[in-house]
Formats: structure tokens, sequence, C-alpha cells
């Protein structure tokens, strides 16, 4: 009798390990189903719609700047950088993120920078009339040491990602490529005012400087290694509501000092 509830015992142990091997990959398939199984490529959800709406405004940026106005398309990318400053703040705000979806966050992020604060910064400069030669070497240059920049930025935080590290970076290495944001406004608006103020040639002169100046300063920044603190949040809300004022001022002194009643 012993023999027998000893059968029974082990018999009753083998038929319930298979079940427990077989629940594992079916929680894996399950997993993969909610990343792979949808009617659209990609993640749809309010964890990157600020990236996508950036991007938006990033593509109407340069189809302005492709038209011949400049200081919409300026005004656009400034909007492009306010939602880029919190999209990592509302993507955190989702609860039981998969590393799929982090990892997806990081890329598409990146991405949208390239277009952003990449391209469309260049084509400000084409629309304000900077198609000399030397301004192509400099376009080139520009975007080079932003695509650098943000493909460095893709490894250093995908390493993190998959080494498990959760932390905060406190600082960053060199200058941001979304801070041409709130640089662009400042020059653009110092550029139009020294071309109003100044005749027609020496005009032209200071405004291919003066951009010239931002975007080899700003490249170069971009790939330098110096540590620059990462504000946060409520910094970040004083360093906007700062650069506002500034933009403010800058307009009322362009307006009715200067006289230039358009963007």
């Amino acid at each position: 009798m012993d023999d027998n509830n000893k059968i029974e015992e082990f018999d009753e142990q083998t038929s319930v390990e298979p079940e427990r091997a077989d629940a594992a990959p079916t929680a894996e398939v399950d997993a993969d189903s909610r990343i792979t199984n949808k009617r659209l490529v990609g993640f749809w959800h309010y964890g990157v719609i600020l990236t996508y709406i950036a991007l938006v405004l990033g593509v109407v940026s340069i189809s302005f700047s492709a038209m011949g106005n400049p200081g919409i398309a300026t005004v656009l990318l400034m909007a492009a950088g306010l939602c880029d400053a919190f999209d990592g703040l509302v993507a955190k705000s989702r609860k039981n993120r998969s590393q799929a979806d982090r990892s997806f966050g990081i890329q598409i992020d990146s991405l949208s920078d390239v277009i952003n604060f990449g391209v469309a910064p260049v084509m400000i400069g084409l629309s304000l009339g900077l198609k000399s030669w030397y301004f192509i070497i400099i376009y080139v240059l520009y975007v080079l040491c932003a695509l650098v920049r943000l493909g460095y930025y893709n490894v250093r935080e995908t390493e993190k990602m998959y080494n498990g590290d959760t932390s905060r970076n406190k600082a960053f290495e060199g200058m941001p490529v979304t801070n041409i944001a709130l640089v662009m406004p400042l020059f653009y608006m110092a550029a139009t005012m020294a071309a109003a103020t100044l005749d027609a040639h020496y005009g032209g002169i200071a405004v291919q400087c003066i951009m010239a100046f931002l975007y080899a300063m700003y490249a170069t920044l971009m790939v330098i290694r110096f540590r620059m603190p990462k504000p946060r949040v409520r910094n970040l809300i004083i360093i906007i509501c700062c650069f506002s004022a500034v933009m403010i001022a800058m307009f009322c002194v362009r307006w009715f000092v200067v006289g230039i009643h358009t963007l």
C-alpha cells in the first residue's frame, strides 16, 4: 500500500509539472502579442503623444520655412521645444511600462529631435536667405553634430536600461540638441533687428554673421564634453518663464522701437 501511495504521489507531481512548464511560454506569447498584434505598427498611447505633437510642429515649421516665413517657423520651433521639454515626464507617468515601451520612447524621441532641432533650424536659415556655398558646409556640420549627439545619447540610455539602471541623469554631457529651441529665437530676433536698422548691404552681412556664429557655436557645444546641470520640473518651468519674458521684451523692442511689424 505504501508503494502504491508513492506511485500515485509521483504521478500527481509529474502531471502538474508540465502545466507549469507550459504556463511560462504562454505568458511570454501574451506579452509579445500586446506589442506586435496590433492593427498599427508602433506604440499609440498618451505616453508618446507629446513627442508626436512635437514632430508635427517640426514638420510644419519646415513647411513654413520652405514657403519663406521664418518668423512663423521659429515660433513653431519654440512650440516643438516646449512639447519636448515635458514628453519624458508624461511618458514616465504611465504605470507598468514595458522594456519595449521604454526603448521605443528613447528611439522615437531622438528620431523626432533630428527633424525638429536638426533639420528645422537649417530650414529657418535657408528661409532667411543664407544660401551661400559656405553656409551649406555650416549646415552639414550642424546636422552632423546633432545626429552624432543623439545617437550617442541613445546608446547611453539603452545601455542603462538593459543594465537595470533607473537612476535619473543629474547632468547633460554637452549642450542638449533641444535647447536650440531656446537659443535660435533669440538669435533670430537679433538678426532681423540688425537687418532692419542697417542698410541693405551691411544688414545682410550682419544677418549672415549672427546666424553663422549660432550654427557653428551650437554645433561645437553639442559635441564638446562638459557637464550641464539637468533642471528638475520646477526649475524647468522657471527657465521657460524667464525665456518667455526675454522674448516678449525683445519682441516689444522689435515692434515699437525698430518698427518690424511682422514675425
